[in-house]
């Protein structure tokens, strides 16, 4: 069986080694370390990744609780966080904004971080989610490597389309907002109203078998097949 793939969000080098080596030690693998926002959403596009653990407080113009916000919106990815003290607000607009696993006060406890990732790999089902998911009985996607088959052919994506799909796959019986595709594809950069409609004009021409419809000024969604 594969091991369960963590991505380590820290800008604490030693801490940051620290935990790699406790992780390994726990028998599961550390894909990356990263310390800004921008490397974590380009190592979570490229590499198949199961949890994230992520300091608050990260370099850059985005924390680590908006990053955990888009890594979870688009790969459904459970979220540990880790802090340097017990700040009661910041816990909790990391709690409004994601649906985290938990929290960790450093210096980190061995026996708690490895409670909250077996917290994380039952509650997410990850060795489940790794099975192809069926869209309306025609698609196939794969979850661990990003990608979606129509009978065992896989249909090319561009980057942003991907990120798009993956969206729409995790939020499958609710509404995708726009304003979550504008953050997750164009990160800092607010998307325009023309170029989001033109990425999901694109999905739409590649993937005619799924009824990607609208809801007007709200954002989009998968129609599941009745």
């Amino acid at each position: 069986m594969d091991k369960i793939r963590v991505l380590l969000i820290e800008d604490e080098k030693m801490i940051a080694e620290n935990l790699k080596s406790v992780i390994e030690n726990f028998g599961y693998e550390v894909v990356d370390i990263v310390d800004t926002a921008e490397d974590a959403l380009e190592v979570a596009f490229d590499t198949s990744i199961d949890i994230v653990v992520s300091d608050i407080e990260i370099r850059g113009l985005t924390d680590g609780i908006e990053v955990s916000k888009i890594l979870q919106n688009t790969y459904n990815l459970p979220i540990i966080f880790t802090t340097a003290y017990n700040d009661e607000e910041k816990i909790k607009r990391a709690s409004d904004v994601v649906n985290m696993v938990g929290y960790l006060v450093k210096p980190i406890r061995i026996d708690e971080l490895d409670t909250m990732i077996k917290i994380a790999i039952t509650k997410y089902q990850i060795l489940e989610k790794r099975k192809m998911k069926d869209i309306n009985n025609i698609y196939k996607y794969d979850f661990t490597n990003k990608k979606i088959f129509e009978d065992d052919k896989e249909i090319v994506l561009t980057r942003n389309e991907s990120i798009l799909l993956s969206l729409l796959v995790n939020s499958m019986g609710d509404i995708l907002s726009y304003d979550a595709v504008n953050t997750a594809i164009w990160k800092d950069k607010k998307g325009s109203d023309v170029a989001r409609r033109q990425l999901i004009h694109r999905l739409k021409s590649k993937l005619e078998k799924i009824d990607i419809a609208s809801e007007k000024g709200v954002g989009i969604y998968i129609k599941e097949k009745e």
